[in-house]
């Protein structure tokens, strides 16, 4: 879970700025009345030992031959969304205890969130390690976009796939009807 006291204290916003190499996300943002900044699209990431610790059970599972390769990454990706969904869910109620930040809208399944918040917060996260990125405000619905078309990529490809191995299967039938028509003929004649 997020250490509220972390996100809540910052200090010298902009030499954590220039530390943390973004400088530039004054530019990005508008500052408001009370401090915070304009919408950015921020990435969360899951944490990142859990993660670690689930990548070597995996692989100690594989080794031990009790899971396939394939069952693993399939294991892999569930639950490494699991643990994104876990760590939006925290920033959104951590968040909802700062009255300057506000959660426009999240996408818990790609861990991305658009959020109104003071420049120092953000970056505080950032160097904690929960946020793996501070984006600009359009990149939140333009990744959305990106991930459905990719979605639908992917669901054609299986589409294509399977149709191809019901051709392929057709194919195999009428090759074996033909060789059992031929060796008929070869046996009446």
């Amino acid at each position: 879970m997020v250490n509220r006291r972390t996100f809540l204290t910052f200090t010298g916003a902009s030499a954590t700025a220039g530390l943390a190499g973004c400088s530039g996300l004054d530019s990005m943002t508008q500052q408001g009345e009370n401090g915070a900044s304009g919408p950015v699209t921020i990435q969360i990431q899951p944490d990142q030992e859990e993660y670690a610790t689930l990548q070597e059970e995996l692989q100690s599972e594989m080794e031990a031959g009790e899971i396939s390769e394939s069952e693993a990454r399939e294991e892999l990706e569930t639950r490494q969304a699991e643990l994104t969904e876990r760590a939006v869910s925290n920033f959104e109620g951590t968040a909802s205890n700062h009255e300057s930040v506000s959660v426009e809208d999240a996408d818990a399944e790609y861990g991305i969130l658009r959020v109104t918040a003071p420049p120092e917060t953000l970056i505080e996260q950032l160097q904690s390690g929960t946020l793996g990125g501070i984006l600009p405000e359009a990149y939140y619905d333009q990744y959305l976009e990106q991930q459905k078309r990719r979605e639908q990529q992917q669901r054609l490809q299986e589409q294509i796939a399977e149709q191809q191995e019901s051709a392929n299967e057709t194919n195999e039938s009428a090759d074996s009807t033909n060789e059992s028509t031929d060796s008929a003929n070869e046996s009446a004649e």
